[in-house]
């Protein structure tokens, strides 16, 4: 099948800068920029570009880095000049760990700015990673250099990046950086022809965009000290470098990938400086190159640009390809992110408001073992296998640090006293523990793990003499629903843990159950008495199951005999036959770049079942195959309805036996030529088709997909639909309005220079067999149909969000000694606007309270907390303090500008 029209989502919009009067056309080749007789000062920074871990683990490049770092100690830098490494901080930690001793001697250099590094912690893929995660990553970066008692340059340096989103504007501004370098993304035909704009995030915030050459961040690598050849580099690099300096300056990176500083850099130097005379060549620093640049460009005209930069087609390889590599990681790393932004922050944050227990330390440690992950080459998956099982570990690292502390967060805002419920088991009067992880009461569904005793479980030589006490267990019920239905149940052990016992162990029935409950508070806790049996009230718009398939009135959903699903939703009157549909297609490329062929396997419906039949969850089982030859791929589809819900989960599990295909579900949506809204950065952003030259399909074709963070919606007159993900990061929106979302992503090299779609390598040449993915796979999506887009729609879509991805959850505490009443937390209000962050600042004397307001009109907003606040103040990201906030009791009211972030600090 022939494939579709070109997608991205780069493009973006010219805006005229205020006070001009010429006209900038959209081929912009023509803009006033640096005439070509006019000198221009070359700033020569030494850097090193430091892929942490890429096509050799971390731990051989530290080796490299180790060598390069005690060189620089050494032999510093001259006066005026410095060395970069690469803006993160990360790379200084990984040096310390070996050299510990050396730390003064790093911290001089850093002092005086012979070696700069920062403000980045880790030099992370700025479009997989939420904006929290980017938020955390500077505030972790500057927090190290602070401790080294240095300031990073003044630059938001992003020189590899494959590509960045919309709002980097806002991210650079919200911690005083006026400056953006980058270099993937930006140069193609589109955008105008100078190195040098403004760029507008959506919120309207701007920071000045320097980009680097068209050739990269190596073009100044091992620089001649030889007089002819000097002039014969100069004259390589003149057109690029001197014809686009807009502002007079130019950032001439003298290095490249792993490089240590070039031997004879003083001899190069010099050369250069008289090959390119009249131009000002000199040795320098990114710190001096940005104080130039800032200082000319706040005196110049400059065109302005705003939207996503994914678009250096036909300049520089954008590598739009990598969203659905190893997309089992990125799925992971999404949901860990949403763990540790709104399902432990929070609470870390409202326990050491009300209890006073500040676990500050540990939630950094937490975000330290996931931001180890987000490298581009990382979390993009561009890396060897061995890099990819480390990425493993660390999730798994930043998982049950998250975990463990929202569990401990929780405890102390019930008032649990482990130590005396170990000492007190005749006293233990179990509850289930229900917590509400978004900014809004809710009430109605609940997904609960409850555990009932069944056996006690002796373990060691010292274990209390006597017989093992065992009991007959039973699905507990709980006081106070409405109603409580089984979902599955297994036996397992279960430790009651305290600070000064060891663990009692215990076999328990364990079930997970779907239950009807009153409204728990917004950002609170409700706890629930278990008792012999729940009892059963009237539910609005239960889920049932029968012979048409599931509803709830609704939404209905039904599964022919072909595997063929329909969907009705009443509200809108609207019915979609066929609504599921499977692509699957051979894919050749490599670990950057899809290359996708023809159909490979054969798909096969296997039946339904159905598995729930309500009256809080309704849901059907279905089972496919895909197979041709001796490969396969089974999968299992759950549809699932809940009680007085207006969307429906799609659930999916798996095991790939193939290899070099690309799996995807597509949802059919109806709306044909759709405009397309998805969940990025600091709220959605609108992509449209690109359309290249033939010349510049030819250097790079970019795929037909996009970048995924939670959501995709399209709209086609009063219609809309949402599709969401737990975490999977590739989606493709069509003309036909089918939004399909990739699953599965199986190759084997991480480059190839034989593929059409890129010719040539984007990296080393490596065989890595485990990226072909084999064996499990999940995901949990959903749709919702809705009517057009309007503020009030687009508040919807991100409430529903959170029901989807964030649903009232708990689980059993066998060792209570008291039920708590409700805990109230902290509420938002505001049409369109999305809760961003509740946490503690950095230095642990304020509370931040965060949201953006995703819709393009000025809202009205207020937080309200359990507590009266007695200070407030309007602050940056970076958690600078601004303005001072009147607050009402425990009210803060506030206005949100089109698109703002707003951060409040609060005690």
């Amino acid at each position: 099948m022939a494939r579709g029209p070109i997608r991205c989502g780069g493009g973006g919009r010219l805006k005229i800068p205020r006070g001009r009067e010429d006209t900038v056309n959209h081929d912009t080749r023509a803009n006033a920029k640096q005439a070509d007789d006019e000198p221009v000062t070359v700033h020569v920074v030494s850097h090193t570009h430091w892929d942490r871990e890429w096509y050799l683990p971390a731990v051989r490049f530290r080796q490299m880095l180790v060598a390069l770092v005690d060189e620089l100690i050494d032999d510093p830098p001259a006066a005026g000049s410095s060395f970069l490494l690469d803006a993160q901080l990360s790379v200084i930690e990984d040096y310390l760990a070996v050299k510990p001793e050396r730390e003064f001697a790093l911290r001089e250099l850093l002092a005086r700015g012979a070696l700069e590094a920062g403000p980045w912690y880790v030099l992370a893929d700025e479009l997989i990673p939420g904006a929290e995660a980017l938020v955390r990553n500077l505030l972790l970066g500057r927090q190290m250099l602070s401790r080294l008692g240095a300031a990073a340059p003044p630059v938001l340096y992003c020189p590899d990046s494959f590509g960045h989103p919309a709002a980097l504007p806002t991210l650079a501004a919200g911690f005083g950086l006026q400056l953006i370098v980058l270099s993937r993304g930006f140069g193609g035909s589109r955008w105008p022809s100078d190195d040098a704009v403004r760029w507008a995030a959506p919120s309207g915030e701007e920071a000045y965009l320097y980009h680097l050459s068209r050739k990269g961040y190596d073009i100044g690598e091992n620089l001649p000290a030889d007089a002819n050849a000097a002039r014969e580099r100069w004259a390589s690099m003149r057109d690029d470098l001197v014809t686009r300096a807009r502002l007079g300056v130019v950032l001439l990176p003298n290095g490249a990938d792993h490089h240590a500083r070039q031997t004879n850099l003083d001899s190069a130097l010099a050369a250069l400086h008289d090959a390119a005379l009249p131009h000002d060549t000199r040795g320098s620093s990114l710190h001096a190159f940005a104080r130039d640049a800032i200082a000319r460009a706040a005196t110049r005209a400059l065109p302005t640009v705003q939207g996503e930069l994914r678009d250096s087609y036909g300049s520089m390889w954008t590598l739009q390809g990598t969203f659905a590599t190893r997309a089992h990681q990125k799925r992971r790393n999404a949901r860990i992110e949403r763990l540790l932004t709104r399902d432990t922050e929070p609470w870390l944050a409202l326990a050491y408001r009300s209890r006073g227990v500040n676990r500050g330390a540990l939630l950094r440690a937490a975000w330290r073992s996931l931001l180890l992950c987000h490298p581009h080459d990382t979390v993009c998956g561009c890396s060897t296998d061995e890099v990819a099982r480390a990425m493993d570990a660390r999730l798994d690292e930043a998982d049950t640090q998250g975990v463990g502390l929202r569990g401990d967060a929780l405890l102390d805002l019930i008032g649990h006293n482990a130590d005396a419920a170990r000492e007190s088991r005749d006293r233990w009067k179990p509850m289930a523990v229900v917590r509400n992880p978004a900014a809004r009461p809710r009430g109605g569904v609940a997904l609960l793990r409850l555990t009932a005793f069944a056996s006690d479980v002796k373990v060691g030589a010292n274990a209390s003499p006597g017989p093992v006490e065992t009991v007959k267990a039973t699905v507990p019920g709980l006081g106070g629903v409405g109603a409580l239905q089984l979902l599955g149940k297994v036996m397992a052990h279960e430790r009651t843990e305290a600070p000064r016992h060891y663990p009692d162990d215990d076999i328990v029935l364990a079930c997970d159950v779907a239950a009807w409950i009153p409204e728990v508070p917004a950002y609170g806790v409700r706890c629930f008495p278990h008792q012999s049996r729940s009892r059963r009230e009237l539910l609005p718009n239960p889920a049932r199951a029968d012979a048409g398939g599931i509803s709830n009135g609704i939404v209905t959903v039904s599964v022919d005999d072909d595997g063929h699903v329909r969907i009705a939703h009443a509200p809108s009157d609207r019915t979609l036959d066929d609504c599921l549909v499977w692509d699957n297609r051979t894919d050749i490329g490599d670990l950057y770049t899809p290359s996708i062929r023809d159909d490979k396997l054969v798909a096969r419906f296997r039946g339904s079942t159905v598995l729930h039949k309500g009256p809080v969850r309704a849901a059907i089982e279905m089972r496919w195959s895909f197979a041709a030859g001796r490969e396969r791929v089974d999968a299992t589809v759950t549809l699932i309805v809940d009680a007085n819900a207006s969307f429906v989960r799609v659930h999916l599990s798996g095991d790939n036996g193939a290899s070099d295909h690309r799996l995807r579900l597509g949802f059919t949506t109806g709306l044909k030529q759709p405009r397309v809204f998805a969940d990025a950065m600091f709220g959605p952003v609108q992509r449209e088709r690109l359309t290249l030259t033939p010349a510049e399909a030819a250097f790079e074709t970019p795929p037909a997909t996009d970048p995924l963070h939670r959501y995709v919606s399209v709209f086609s007159g009063n219609a809309g639909a949402t599709v969401y993900s737990d975490g999977l990061g590739e989606y493709e929106a069509d003309e036909k309005g089918v939004v399909y979302v990739t699953l599965v992503r199986s190759v084997s090299e991480l480059s190839r220079n034989d593929l059409p779609e890129r010719p040539g390598h984007a990296g080393w040449p490596t065989h890595t067999p485990e990226a072909q993915c084999h064996g499990p796979f999940a995901a949990e999506l959903a749709l919702l149909l809705h009517g057009a887009r309007t503020d009030a729609m687009v508040d919807e879509i991100e409430r529903t969000a959170d029901d989807v991805l964030l649903p009232l959850t708990g689980t059993s505490l066998r060792s209570a000694l008291s039920r708590p009443e409700p805990i109230l937390g902290v509420m938002l209000y505001g049409t369109g606007l999305a809760c961003s962050t509740v946490t503690t600042s950095q230095d642990g004397k304020w509370t931040v309270l965060r949201c953006v307001n995703l819709t393009e009109a000025a809202q009205q907003g207020a937080w309200t907390l359990d507590t009266m606040v007695s200070e407030a103040r309007l602050a940056r990201l970076d958690e600078t303090s601004l303005d001072t906030l009147e607050a009402i009791g425990n009210r803060l009211e506030f206005a949100a500008p089109p698109r703002a972030v707003i951060t409040i600090l609060i005690r």
